[in-house]
């Protein structure tokens, strides 16, 4: 790069940084094209070199920074004698609705009024001084849910207020950060991410999917500031700091496994069911109870996650026990068992009730490691096994064949999507960092590359669902596209960059 043109680029980000009542300007146009679910992002942004040091601006805190102490005792503080909840109710009833406009991205910075978003940033000035700013440098985070313990009807009636509350959290600092970019108070926006982004992975590291589900919301709540930081005018490249979060940032195997556990849990009858001694009255009682239990487990799952299509019927539900599930499914049961080496004479004197409940817990757990499995290789290498796996499972769930590929069912498209979930957040951070090595190559040439291989500066990301390079082209020597389109895979979301540079001239 010329000295005089890195000279006069240097000059006039610091004048462009310098300005008062900066405006972050990100276009969002939802489902366009006419295509539902592609998101189209216009950005106008300014070139920006490599920060020095490289991790001046961190997304997340050192190791050694982060301080001894639960960080839920923090947040649950926030919540106490409704103090979030009820600042939240003055401010809406004051504003009305129109307040949600002030988080979200779909309206630009410049079309809110800042001086009631700057008095509604304010109201939040104790309880993030006090409660979540502490909270987001501890070290370690316990709802004290203890999942592990619960059984029976207890593992999926088990209320998450917190969760649920922490949204709350998440919507007042990106308000927060909304306004500090606005303001040009970049730094300030840059922390306030960061604790949104410690709020998430707080969040979603508990071991169940609902929780990680609302940490990967959190995160995409979070991605949309981030994004209007990138857009404001002389904002600081992101590229290293992007880079040094943790990945995945909301890890969802533990919930997974958990979630893939929870039938030996929430039906007890499988747990010990080669040990259990019980008269066949009292097994054919157990395996009627349980039908019971398969009934209330599909309705308190109803609206949360994807029920398997065999348990969408609350009739076949109810009439598994009278409709002889017995004279239906022991052939097979007894057959697999026979099949896997048990010995026969122990098969023919066992009650109906107990080979079913055997097969049962085999069964399932074969299919939940045949599930767990593919958690554990890279996402472009397991996306189609685990979408094949299911789609077996599906094509081989009957009465006929068990209760296990139907209980199975019930979790594996929840599952898949909260596989879909983790990795479509860093389909989109992984595409910020290509930005923002785009960004860094104009402070250094002046111009957008016409292709991505001609970035030396910083490594390109690659597409982390594919494994490929990004889609790229620049459109008539200015316009940068970056696309992440349907083809990659991701159910029914696609996104679309596109990205003009914003003349520096001397100041």
């Amino acid at each position: 790069m010329k000295p005089l043109f890195k000279s006069l680029v240097s000059c006039a980000i610091l004048a462009i940084a310098s300005s008062p009542a900066l405006q972050a300007e990100v276009r969002v146009t939802q489902d366009y094209d006419d295509q539902a679910g592609l998101t189209l992002f216009q950005m106008t942004v300014t070139p920006a070199p490599e920060p020095v040091p490289a991790l001046r601006h961190r997304l997340q805190l050192r190791p050694i920074e982060y301080k001894p102490g639960n960080a839920a005792t923090y947040y649950l503080r926030a919540n106490a004698e409704n103090g979030l909840s009820s600042t939240w109710k003055g401010l809406r009833d004051k504003y009305g609705d129109a307040i949600d406009d002030w988080y979200s991205h779909e309206v630009p910075l410049s079309e809110l009024p800042i001086a009631e978003l700057r008095e509604a940033a304010a109201a939040f000035d104790y309880l993030v001084s006090s409660f979540i700013a502490p909270a987001s440098e501890r070290r370690d985070c316990d709802f004290g849910y203890n999942f592990s313990e619960l059984r029976g009807g207890d593992v999926y009636a088990l209320p998450l207020p917190e969760a649920q509350q922490s949204r709350e959290i998440c919507r007042l600092l990106a308000l927060r950060t909304r306004l500090a970019i606005a303001e040009g108070r970049y730094d300030d926006a840059i922390d306030c991410m960061r604790m949104n982004y410690r709020l998430a992975q707080n969040v979603g590291q508990e071991p169940i999917l609902v929780c990680g589900l609302v940490g990967v919301a959190e995160v995409g709540v979070t991605n949309s500031t981030v994004l209007e930081l990138i857009a404001a005018a002389g904002s600081p490249n992101l590229y290293w700091a992007l880079t040094e979060l943790q990945n995945p940032l909301v890890d969802m195997r533990r919930a997974t496994s958990y979630e893939m556990s929870m039938i030996s849990r929430v039906f007890p009858i499988l747990h010990d069911a080669e040990t259990a001694e019980h008269t066949a009255r009292e097994w054919a009682r157990l395996i009627t109870q349980e039908m019971a239990t398969i009934e209330d487990f599909t309705n308190s799952m109803a609206g949360t996650r994807s029920l398997g299509k065999h348990f969408n019927n609350p009739e076949l539900v109810r009439g598994l026990a009278a409709t002889g599930l017995a004279m239906v499914a022991y052939p097979g049961a007894k057959h697999r068992l026979l099949a896997a080496g048990m010995d026969p004479e122990r098969v023919e004197r066992m009650p109906v009730g107990q080979v079913l409940a055997i097969d049962t817990a085999r069964e399932y757990q074969r299919i939940a490691d045949g599930t767990e499995k593919w958690w554990y290789l890279p996402y472009p290498l397991a996306r189609h096994r685990m979408r094949e796996a299911e789609q077996e499972l599906l094509s081989k769930a009957s009465l006929e064949a068990g209760l296990a590929p139907l209980l199975a069912d019930m979790l594996m498209p929840a599952v898949r999507a909260g596989r879909n979930a983790q990795e479509r957040i860093e389909w989109q951070l992984k595409a910020f960092q290509v930005i923002e090595a785009l960004r860094m190559h104009a402070a250094e040439t002046g111009s957008f590359p016409h292709s991505l291989d001609r970035i030396q500066l910083v490594p390109v990301p690659q597409n982390p669902v594919t494994d490929q390079p990004y889609l790229y082209r620049l459109i008539r020597g200015q316009t940068a596209v970056l696309e992440l389109p349907f083809s990659d895979g991701m159910p029914g979301v696609a996104y679309r960059y596109e990205l003009k540079l914003e003349a520096t001239e001397s100041p």
